[in-house]
């Protein structure tokens, strides 16, 4: 009886032993799977949006590359003239990544001479009794724009603001404002770049810290399209 005792005693110890180890061991697993899903996750965010905001403008009108900083004016929607206009201000379909914003937004006009003037906008005036034609995902607007533009064909609203990487993490800043974050702090500190490639392609490398030896590294090159 002592026998079988102390062999079922030290049966059970080895169970806990192992049930120990596989929990340890599954613990270990799924932080590495979880860090992994979010560094990939933004990664992913940051090429996007770097793809987005070089992707549709012209390389040093629109953006360039300063100390380390991609500054741009960054598009965030378009307008086009309705038919029938107000005796103040100009009428427009407008769609974007987000409505237009009399705080924060400037104008690129396209006139009907064939240039393009840019412009304040000063004040939006939206509702239901702006007579503009139907164009499907499109909103009718009123822009009151200083100075006024003669003949405006179409306009594309955009906020002047930067992104780098600061601190553990991509950032951007909106006009004169602070830096705020995008991703995670998870970035190892003096890793990440922003370089011009040649004359229209940004260079993005970013290093992220994680739970194994090797750091996930990336690096890509976004070219605009214009």
């Amino acid at each position: 009886m002592l026998t079988e005792a102390v062999v079922a005693g030290t049966l059970l110890l080895l169970l806990v032993q192992v049930s120990w180890w596989v929990t340890a061991v599954q613990s270990v697993v799924a932080t590495r799977v979880v860090t992994g899903a979010r560094i990939l996750d933004e990664t992913r965010l940051i090429h996007h949006v770097l793809a987005s905001e070089v992707g549709q403008g012209q390389a040093g009108r629109d953006w360039r590359i300063q100390d380390g900083e991609l500054h741009l004016r960054a598009f965030r929607g378009m307008g086009f003239a309705c038919g029938i206009q107000p005796a103040n201000g100009w009428a427009v379909a407008v769609a974007g990544f987000r409505g237009s914003n009399a705080n924060k937004d400037s104008v690129l006009v396209l006139s009907g001479d064939g240039s393009w003037r840019g412009t304040a906008l000063t004040r939006v005036s939206r509702g239901s009794s702006i007579d503009c034609q139907e164009v499907p995902g499109f909103s009718p607007e009123i822009w009151y724009l200083d100075p006024p533009v003669v003949q405006p064909l179409a306009g594309l609203y955009f906020e002047r603001g930067a992104y780098r990487f600061s601190d553990g993490a991509f950032r951007y800043r909106s006009g004169q404002g602070g830096w705020q974050p995008l991703t995670g702090t998870g970035i190892v500190v003096d890793s990440a770049t922003l370089e011009t490639v040649g004359s229209r392609g940004v260079q993005a490398r970013v290093t992220w810290e994680g739970p194994v030896p090797i750091l996930p590294a990336f690096e890509w090159t976004t070219w605009t399209i214009r």
